[in-house]
């Protein structure tokens, strides 16, 4: 049903480890065997986000006479000739490409960049856009970037505006009202309950400092939860 796979014990997203194993929770860790999707009931499940080996050769079927050359974490290339072909880079790893620029740009898998649990997802993600935008030749010759991602989202229209600093500039104003990083400094401390409890007592924490929890962490590795 295209729903995306959660674990039911913390509706993380669901990873395949490869073979016959069952998916994982990418938050929690744990294995889920009997999974069943709660929006169908279905157990079988489907890739979303392919890696750069795949995509190459997917291209190369759909275009038997062009060139299709891969740069990521196997091979880096560090430029391209300037000659017609099709690269496909992971993130970071984008040749530069010799003479005007590349023709055209496909930022794949927006999804993926702006939905993972993480606070800096968004300036992330553009920063990557930006970075393999930044290689493709000038408008006025010809060149052309398409994001896979919903349009509305803020970093997809910093993007189409080319505006990161006014995309910063909104980012920082809304941490700054919700104390979130930069304007302020977090720390984790994971451990057992009564050694968390010893270096909070121990710690000299400044007088304005906020404690957080502790809050239960699952541990799959010791099947118990800690603080």
């Amino acid at each position: 049903c295209r729903e995306p796979a959660r674990c039911a014990h913390c509706s993380g997203p669901l990873e395949a480890t490869g073979g016959d194993a069952p998916p994982r929770c990418g938050w929690c860790g744990r294995d889920t065997p009997g999974w069943a999707c709660a929006e169908c009931g279905g157990t079988r499940l489907r890739g979303r986000v392919f890696g750069a080996r795949r995509t190459a050769e997917e291209l190369g079927r759909a275009f038997p006479s062009v060139p299709v050359r891969t740069s990521g974490r196997d091979h880096v290339l560090d430029a391209v000739p300037d000659r017609p072909a099709l690269v496909v880079s992971t993130p970071g790893a984008e040749p530069v490409a010799e003479g005007p620029g590349y023709a055209a740009a496909l930022l794949l898998d927006g999804w993926a960049l702006l939905s993972r649990p993480d606070l800096r997802a968004g300036e992330e993600a553009l920063r990557r856009w930006l970075d393999a935008a930044a290689l493709v030749r000038p408008h006025t010759e010809g060149g052309t970037v398409v994001v896979m991602a919903e349009p509305a989202l803020r970093p997809v229209q910093a993007l189409v505006r080319w505006d990161p600093a006014g995309y910063a500039r909104r980012e920082l104003a809304e941490r700054a009202e919700l104390g979130f990083p930069p304007v302020s400094r977090m720390a984790a401390v994971t451990g057992p309950p009564e050694a968390v409890a010893e270096l909070l007592a121990a710690a000299e924490l400044p007088p304005d400092a906020e404690v957080l929890g502790p809050v239960p962490l699952p541990v799959p590795d010791a099947g118990r939860p800690r603080r």
